[in-house]
Formats: structure tokens, C-alpha cells, sequence
């Protein structure tokens, strides 16, 4: 032994935790070993922890390595078998998208920092009851589809003539119905009734057992979290956040409780009117005269009703926040009293759950009551319908309060309550009129009528605009930061509500258009060899598909041609040539191959020029296959701004179906003009809808079992990592689960106890990829504040001993925009990231040029040096995630963060300028291996650029108290 290592101090055990990313790595590959050289260490079936059995280490500081596991959270393992489970899981998640977009819609709101973090108090801030809301019109247009199959087009329409004569039944329909023919028109709708509501139930189940799956782990983070004395900042720091911000049974009886009373309304009201004839209502008839006498007993049941769904709208707004108590009674309550009530739920919570079970209760039994009411003698069993009037125009006045909800969204950004309120009235105005529009048959006053809610809805936009660059910095500080760092400049909300509208209608007209096309398809003809004369359509009056769905589906093939031509444009100006990016510096230990020794001998530059990006003339092979695979990778990375357009094409669409008017004018214009031409529309866009379900469902299906980088992967582990509270029925919380494991078993490994107190605290390390870097970034955040030894405030804090070995994430790219108040750029404490461009060959073009200096800046160390530090001391910010590794005056933070150009869905967590950063690395574009292949999102392990940045950090936590 030399004096040099007899006297150097002695090195802390590392632990290095590995948590891999949306392509769900097994963790024999994680850990460069092979399956059956592994072992469980913690852990279950969903989630465990994995070390290498001949506990081996590499010299490099770490002193055992864990695999963490999480995936099965999310996806089913591998295997044939198990692909096909991943791929019926991944189907299920398809349909409940549009309410797991109404759970993102929630997150993408400026939530400010809370009250106070250690209780379970979760104030939801601006729109958190307009969201809930939101979501509980969507349950209730999937409860309308669903009664438009089951009651309209089966119960009715399928069944004609009287209890007597019921002669004629649908021929598609299988002969386990028939015995239906005994029942007379509303008993037979009230009991097929029950499909949409036992529908709902089965999605309140799944809900319930995805809930209670992580209910009590999460649960005790909560409290492990609450006994900080800590602010309520940040969100992922707060008891808040994991205990009271999700869904709970409170609104999953509220939306089952709404289920019910829509159907019974709907039901009621068809019967309420036994004479009604508004076939083709609004455009030939008022749907005032076209109903008819008014029958009393199932009016009163339509009062019923309605009072029920008032009582479930009022329920899922209080519902949405838990503040805490006001001020002046926590300074008169007794100091044990007040204790307590921070140990516990708050008692309001339960008088919500008596309140949304009573109103379940009042929903179950009015269905009862009704249901018992159409087989007693009462009814009219010679009653003869061949229409449902409850659902004429059910579904388009459910699609306009959504739309007109969503379009409330815009103007939540906004901290003038004065001007929300006069753009919630000026919208209610627009809606009212919108809505009047769809009930009339004068031409005249519909065109005024929609003339009006145009002009309300462009005042909306008007009030709704903002020169501010924060205009919550008004009213205090908020973690959200500028709009132009967030998506579609702070209005995520209103754009994710849009899309997840416009999801819902497409699946809801899939299903209406799908089951009435096999119901109404009349019997083959016969042919002739290989020939058949096409039959025509049936009449109206003999088969009557409901309007509202084949209307979403004109619109549908409307978008679909907009968005196809949008992006032929776009990808014609990015295709059109290669061209040299930045790229990020490497670091090798020894020399560099050829082709990566520099920017330029790999096809790229150092620092943008005036004339950013340049055409990158005549390439060799390697160079030119990187090129593409640059170019290919960040076609990617133009979602933003393509959503921004679907949406609105979709809302300009939506309130186009929101006018009776306009759209059956244009149908008529067009029927003069070409006489068959609505007819091919419609069966056009019919099939243009089917096949996008098609499609979509197959790109479900092979993502889900294809065991490659998979673009889609991040989308859905997006939809499931926050809480549920948009919407009760959204995909379940992996997240809920994944952070309390990690921050527990990273908590242990840092408290274990010490043989020698004079020993250097244990420290770990966390390696992350894509996903798992979100997942570590939310532990670190969560464990903010806690102590090594516990209840000692003295003694170090756990993100002390903590560093972060990030690569290809997207953290800052796609969390810190889209969630700005969960994973903001000053909760990240990063500089701001400015939206990608769809048209620029370099969709990231503006923020390159802002984060690299001008032309003519000062190219010497020393004024590198000072820039350098500017740009760190408008980052860093108290109590963010960079702040919490370390960041500040003295320092860099423990975080680096490997990423390359041809990963797409790996960005920059800093900055693109590798000179004036302290946490983002470069690394190669070439994979590991004996084989030449480029690198895209996987690929990271093994590569020199990992090992050194490692390195770094392994020096930096041995230099740590």
C-alpha cells in the first residue's frame, strides 16, 4: 500500500438504482448480465428490484447495482403470451383515451404551489371543477352512444309494431332477441336501458380495482411525506398531491349515479311525448310542435331527473378541491385539535362521499321505480315507435357543452377574475344560442341565432388573449413560468380537452355507425356469377341512423383531409434536404473514431450560423445514414404544434355541428348540386372512420407487442403516470406505485446503519432512462426535505446523497411544457424551453439560436466562464430539482444527462449548447457493438460517454457531506 492510499479518505458505498424507460429493458440487460445470472432483491410481480448475484462491480467507484423494474405496472412481461396480454391491455387503454386526455388536461393547468404541504388538503386552482365536469359530459356522451345502440337502434327502431303485432324484427339481429317482441316499446327500452349503465359500472370496476391496487402503499407515502414541515411547493413534494388531488370512490358514484339519471331522463322524456314525429327536427319542424301532447307521469320523471343530474354536476364541482381550513379557524382551534386534523383526512371528504352515494342512490332508485312502472298495466302496450325522441338531439347538445367548456379553457391562463367571468358569461351566451338554434325551424332566426354564438365565441378569444409573458406573476409566484415555455403558450388545457372531444366522439360514432350499418344492412341480392345490383338505402322513415354520428363522421373525414394535406406541406419542406444539425461535443477517454472525432466530420456543426440550418452537401454513406436518421427522429418532435391544428379543426368543426343550420344548408346545397353526393360523403367518411379505428387499434396492437423502440410507448406511459383526477375512469397511476417503491428503497439504502460513525454517508445514484428519468426526477422531488437520521433537523437531507445519471428524456422537451406546474422548467430549475416548430427543417431551431451566443460574442475561457454562470444563476432556483442535487454558487448539480440527435424521444435537459452546460453530455451515434449501426433512443449502456459521465458523479458524491 502507497502513502498516497493509506492516507485518502475512505469512499462511501454507492448504490446504483437503474430504472428503465418506455421500451420496459429487462433487467438482465440493465444490469449487462444474462437472466439467469440475476436475482429478485425486492419487490413483487409489478414491481421489483434486481441485482447480479456475483455481486460484481466494475472499479468504478459503484458498489452494487439495482435494477428497478416497474413496467409491469403499466404492460404485461415478456413472452408470447404475454404480448398478447400487453396487446389487449393496450386496446382497453385506446378506449378509455378520451378520459385519460381529460386526466392530462387537468395536469397541463397552472396549479399554484399549495397552502400548506403536509396536510391533504389539494386546492385544484383555476378549472379544476370545469375539467371534472368536462369529464363527466364525456361519460355521459359514451352513455349516449350506448343508449343510441341499445335503446334507439335495438329496443326500438329494431322491433316494429305493438306487443300484438310486433311482426318484424331486425334480421341482423340474433334470435336470443326475439323473445323482446313481449314486451311492450317502453318497457323493453327501459330494460335494454340497463346496457349502458351496467357499461359504466364495468368501468367504474376496472377503475376501482386499478385504485385500490396501490391505495395503501400510496397512502403511506402520503404520511411520509405530510411529516415534513414543509411549504406546499413543489406539487410532487406535497402530501397533497399523493393522498387528495386523485379521483377517489367520491366521483366514481358520482359518474355512475350521472349514468343512471341520463338514461332515465332520456327514457322519460321519449315517453313523456307518446305523439312525437321530429323526423328530421330542426330543419322541417320544430321540435316544440313536432312533440306533441305532453303525457304527465313520465314528465314527473323527467323533472326527476333533471334534478338528479343538477345534484351530479354540483357534486363533481365540489368534489374537485379539498382546501384546507380558513385561517382565523386554525388560529382559535385548540393546537392538539388542529394537530390531529393534519394527520388526518379532512372531514369535509366525507360528507362528499355521503353526498355523491346519496345521489347514487337517488339515481338507482328512480331507474328502479321506473323500470317496475313499464311492466305494470300503466303503459300503453299497443304503443307503436319507430323513433326515439330522447335522443334526437341528446348527443349534439352534450357535444356543445363539451365544446363550449373546452373553449372556457382558453381563458384560464388569465389571473383577472373578471375576465373569466365575463368570458364564462359570454361563452354561456354564445351556448345558449347555439343551442336555441338546434330546437327551431325558421331559417331566419337559426342564422341569427348562429350568427350570435359566432360573435360570442370570437369576443371569448378576444377577452381570452394576454400580452403578459406570466400573468400569474401578478398575483404571487407560481412554478408554472412563462407562457412561452409552456405548451401552446399556457393553453394545454383547453387543447388536450379538444382532442380528447373530438377521441370521444370519433369512438362513440364508430360504435353508433358500426352496429347500425350490420343492424340496417339489408339482405344480399341475388347475383349473377360475380355480379349483384347494389341495393338502395333504405328510407328514413324505415331506418333512421342517428344524425349526430353520421354528422361527427363528415367532420371526421374533414380533419382527416386537412391534417393529411398539413402534413404533406410539412414534411415536403423538411424532406426536401439533409442538413447539418447541432451536435452535442463528445468525450472519449481515448481517441475518437473517425466519423465522431467532431461536429463536422459527423455531419453536423458546432454552433449555428447566421443561416442555421445548412443543406448538407454530398455526404459520405455513414455521415448520410446518420443524417436521416436525424432527420426521421425529429419529424418526431412536431407533436405540439400538430395538436394545436387538430384541435382546431376540430373546434371549428364542432361548432359547425353545433348549428342545425349550417350544416344541413351546406348538405342541401350540395344535394341540389350533385344529388348524391351527402349520401357518398357520408358512406365516405363512414369508412374513413372505420378504418382510422383500424389502423389505430393495429398500432396499438404492435406497439404493444413489439419489443423495439416504440414512439408510442411514452404516450401511454404519459396518460397513466399522473393521478387520476380529470376523470375517474382514466388508466391507472403507475406512478402511485413506481415512486413510493423507489423513494422507499432508496431511503433504506441511505439510513442503513453504520459500523464506523466516522464512515462517509452511503450515497445513490440513480441511472435513468426516458420514462424512469420522470419517475426519478418525481422521487427526488418527493423526497425533498427528509433527513438521513429521522425527525433530526439536523442531520444531512436524503438529495444530499443523491445523484442523477440521466439519457434520452424528455423531461424538459415534453414534461416541463405540457406540465409546467408538476415538471416546470423552474421546478427542474433549467432554463425555459420555446415550442418546436412544424415547419422548420430543425424544429427546435429558436432555441438553438437563443441558447448558443451571437455572432461576434466573446469566444475566450474567461468570458465563456462569466456567461456561463448567468445562464446557471437564472436557472437554479431554491428548492427545484437542480437545487435539490447541489446546484448553486458552489457548484454544479449531480445530474448529468446523456442525449444525441438521433434519438427521438431524447433532448437536451439544459441546454443544446454543450459549452455553458453543466448537466448535458453527448453521446455516441453509433451503438455498442461488432455490427456498425446507428443509435436512437436505446443504446446508451455501454458507451463511453455514459461510464465518464458517471464518473462525474461518483467524484461528485464522494466530495459530499
Amino acid at each position: 500500500m502507497t502513502d498516497a492510499q493509506s492516507t485518502a479518505p475512505p469512499s462511501p458505498l454507492i448504490l446504483d438504482i437503474r430504472v428503465h424507460g418506455v421500451s420496459n429493458t429487462p433487467p438482465a440487460e440493465m444490469l449487462e448480465s444474462e437472466p439467469d445470472a440475476i436475482e429478485r432483491v425486492d419487490g413483487d410481480a409489478l414491481g421489483s428490484f434486481w441485482a447480479r448475484k456475483d455481486k460484481a462491480v466494475n472499479g468504478d467507484g459503484i458498489t452494487s447495482t439495482h435494477a428497478f423494474s416497474w413496467g409491469a405496472q403499466t404492460r404485461t412481461g415478456g413472452g408470447a403470451l404475454a404480448a398478447v396480454g400487453r396487446a389487449f391491455v393496450h386496446v382497453g387503454w385506446f378506449l378509455l383515451l378520451p378520459y385519460a386526455l381529460v386526466n392530462l388536461a387537468y395536469w397541463t393547468r397552472e396549479i399554484r404551489p399549495q397552502p400548506d404541504g403536509t396536510t391533504r388538503a389539494w386546492h385544484g386552482d383555476i378549472g379544476s371543477g370545469t375539467v371534472r365536469v368536462f369529464g363527466l359530459v364525456l361519460t355521459f356522451i359514451a352513455v349516449a352512444a350506448f343508449c343510441s345502440v341499445a335503446i334507439d337502434l335495438v329496443a326500438v327502431q329494431c322491433f316494429r309494431g305493438s306487443v300484438d303485432e310486433a311482426d318484424r324484427v331486425c334480421a341482423a339481429l340474433p334470435a336470443i332477441f326475439d323473445g323482446l317482441r313481449e314486451f311492450d316499446v317502453d318497457s323493453r327500452a327501459a330494460l335494454l336501458g340497463l346496457i349502458p349503465v351496467l357499461i359504466i359500472l364495468v368501468l367504474y370496476s376496472i377503475a376501482r380495482r386499478g385504485r385500490v391496487r396501490f391505495e395503501a402503499r400510496i397512502e403511506k407515502f402520503g404520511e411520509q411525506i405530510g411529516s415534513q414541515e414543509d411549504a406546499g411547493r413543489p406539487l410532487l413534494a406535497t402530501r397533497g398531491f399523493w393522498s387528495a388531488a386523485r379521483s377517489r370512490d367520491t366521483s366514481e358514484w358520482l359518474h355512475v349515479a350521472g349514468a343512471f339519471v341520463l338514461v332515465l331522463f332520456l327514457l322519460a322524456w321519449d315517453a313523456a311525448f307518446p305523439d312525437a314525429d321530429c323526423l328530421g327536427a330542426p330543419l322541417t319542424k320544430d321540435l316544440a310542435t313536432c312533440l306533441g301532447p305532453i303525457d304527465g307521469m313520465p314528465m314527473a320523471f323527467v323533472v326527476v331527473a333533471g334534478v338528479g343530474l343538477v345534484l351530479v354536476v354540483i357534486g363533481v364541482i365540489i368534489a374537485s378541491s379539498t382546501p384546507p381550513q380558513a385561517t382565523q379557524t386554525a388560529k382559535t382551534m385548540n393546537p392538539v385539535r388542529l394537530a390531529q386534523q393534519k394527520q388526518t383526512p379532512d372531514k369535509r371528504n366525507a360528507r362528499k362521499r355521503v353526498y355523491a352515494l346519496s345521489c347514487l342512490g337517488y339515481a338507482v332508485l328512480g331507474y328502479l321505480v321506473w323500470l317496475v312502472l313499464t311492466f305494470l298495466p300503466s303503459t300503453d302496450p299497443a304503443k307503436v315507435a319507430d323513433q326515439f325522441t330522447g335522443l334526437i338531439t341528446a348527443p349534439l347538445v352534450l357535444m356543445s357543452v363539451a365544446l363550449f367548456l373546452a373553449l372556457y379553457a382558453l381563458s384560464w391562463r388569465l389571473r383577472s377574475t373578471w375576465r373569466r367571468r365575463t368570458s364564462a358569461i359570454v361563452l354561456s351566451l354564445g351556448a345558449g344560442a347555439l343551442l336555441a338554434s338546434q330546437v327551431l325551424s325558421d331559417s331566419a332566426l337559426q342564422w341569427v341565432l348562429t350568427g350570435a354564438a359566432i360573435a360570442f365565441v370570437l369576443l371569448h378569444l378576444l377577452i381570452s388573449r394576454t400580452s403578459q409573458p406570466n400573468p400569474a406573476v401578478a398575483e404571487g409566484e407560481s412554478d408554472a413560468g412563462e407562457l412561452r415555455f409552456r405548451a401552446w403558450r399556457g393553453q394545454g388545457a383547453a387543447v388536450v380537452m379538444l382532442l380528447s372531444l373530438f377521441v370521444s366522439m370519433a369512438l362513440s360514432s364508430l360504435l353508433v355507425l358500426g352496429v347500425a350499418s350490420w343492424l340496417g344492412a339489408p339482405a344480399p341480392p341475388e347475383t349473377d356469377r360475380i355480379w349483384r345490383e347494389p341495393g338502395d338505402p333504405l328510407p328514413v322513415t324505415e331506418w333512421n341512423v342517428p344524425d349526430a354520428y353520421e354528422r361527427f363522421a363528415v367532420l371526421l373525414l374533414a380533419v382527416v383531409v386537412g391534417i393529411v394535406l398539413l402534413l404533406i406541406l410539412a414534411i415536403g419542406i423538411n424532406l426536401a434536404k439533409l442538413v447539418k444539425f447541432t451536435l452535442p461535443e463528445l468525450k472519449w477517454r481515448g481517441s475518437a473514431p473517425d466519423d465522431e472525432v467532431d461536429a463536422a466530420a459527423g455531419g453536423g456543426v458546432d454552433a449555428p450560423g447566421a443561416t442555421y440550418p445548412d443543406p448538407l452537401d454530398d455526404p459520405d454513406e455513414r455521415v448520410r445514414i446518420r443524417a436521416l436518421a436525424r432527420r426521421s427522429s425529429h419529424l418526431l418532435h412536431r407533436g405540439e404544434p400538430l395538436f394545436a391544428w387538430i384541435a382546431v379543426f376540430a373546434a371549428v368543426g364542432f361548432l359547425a355541428l353545433s348549428s342545425s343550420i349550417a350544416f344541413d344548408e351546406a348538405k342541401l346545397i350540395l344535394a341540389e348540386w350533385a344529388p348524391g353526393l351527402p349520401a357518398g360523403l357520408r358512406t365516405a367518411a363512414t369508412s374513413v372512420l372505420v378504418a382510422l379505428a383500424v389502423v389505430a387499434a393495429a398500432a396499438v396492437v404492435a406497439n404493444a407487442a413489439s419489443s423495439a423502440d416504440r414512439p408510442l410507448g411514452v404516450f401511454w406511459d404519459v396518460v397513466a403516470f399522473f393521478p387520476r383526477a380529470g376523470h375517474p375512469f382514466a388508466p391507472p397511476c403507475f406512478a402511485e406505485r413506481a415512486v413510493p417503491e423507489l423513494a422507499e428503497h432508496t431511503r433504506r439504502f441511505l439510513r442503513q446503519p453504520r459500523a464506523d460513525a466516522a464512515a462517509p454517508l452511503p450515497a445513490v445514484m440513480l441511472t435513468a432512462h426516458s420514462m424512469g428519468s420522470t419517475i426519478s426526477a418525481a422521487t427526488i422531488l418527493a423526497l425533498r426535505g427528509e433527513t438521513i437520521v429521522e425527525d433530526d433537523p439536523e442531520s444531512p437531507r436524503l438529495t444530499e446523497r443523491l445523484a442523477l445519471l440521466s439519457y434520452g428524456s424528455q423531461l424538459r422537451a415534453y414534461f416541463s411544457r405540457y406540465f409546467p406546474s408538476v415538471f416546470g422548467y423552474q421546478v427542474l430549475g433549467v432554463p425555459g424551453l420555446t415550442a418546436p416548430s412544424l415547419w422548420k427543417r430543425d424544429p427546435w431551431k429558436t432555441q438553438v439560436l437563443a441558447e448558443f451566443p451571437g455572432p461576434g460574442a466573446a469566444a475566450d475561457e474567461e468570458s465563456i466562464k462569466a456567461s456561463k454562470a448567468e445562464v446557471h444563476a437564472a436557472a437554479y432556483r431554491d428548492e427545484s430539482l437542480t437545487a435539490l442535487l447541489g446546484a448553486g454558487a458552489k457548484g454544479d448539480p449531480r445530474w448529468r444527462n446523456l442525449w444525441r440527435r438521433t434519438d427521438f424521444l431524447g433532448f437536451p435537459v439544459f441546454s443544446y449548447d454543450s459549452a455553458r452546460n453543466p448537466v448535458d453530455r453527448g453521446a455516441t451515434e453509433t451503438a455498442p457493438g461488432y455490427q456498425w449501426t446507428v443509435a436512437k433512443h436505446s443504446a446508451y449502456l455501454g458507451t463511453e460517454q455514459i461510464e465518464l459521465a458517471r464518473a462525474e458523479l461518483v467524484t461528485a458524491l464522494r466530495a459530499g457531506p
